[in-house]
């Protein structure tokens, strides 16, 4: 009698892993600097959505067997992938596409003389006490 064991990921499962914990991460800390810098509350839906990215994704696990799903074992079988998805990682994407779409509908036009200042980097010889 041989028993279904579970398999350990394979190599490209781990690159998709780390590249989708990544690309989550990006898209949490370009929204969170978007928010400070433009001053609106929406984009900290996207931050939301990449930090749950990223908690889906490394929260990941392997169900035993006979025990009950919770949030984290449940999930949805990505077909062309071949990747399992969990429901937080699920929501992040979700979260984060709402978040692009609120985005793009809603976002207002700021005029020429409201908008804020480019950031300026001072010269090294400002900065010099000598």
């Amino acid at each position: 009698m041989i028993l279904a064991v579970p398999l350990p990921p394979t190599p490209g499962q781990v690159a998709l892993g780390v590249l989708g914990v990544l690309a989550g991460a990006v898209i949490a800390s370009v929204s969170a600097f978007l928010a400070r810098r433009g001053r609106n509350w929406l984009y900290h839906l996207g931050t939301a959505g990449g930090l749950l990215i990223v908690a889906g994704i490394v929260g990941q696990r392997t169900v035993a067997d006979g025990a009950r799903l919770g949030a984290w074992d449940a999930g949805i079988a990505v077909p062309v992938v071949g990747v399992h998805l969990d429901p937080v990682a699920a929501g992040g994407i979700i979260l984060t596409l709402l978040a692009v779409t609120l985005i793009l509908l809603f976002e207002r036009v700021v005029d020429e003389d409201d908008r804020p200042p480019p950031l300026m980097h001072r010269a090294l010889e400002d900065d010099d006490a000598v």
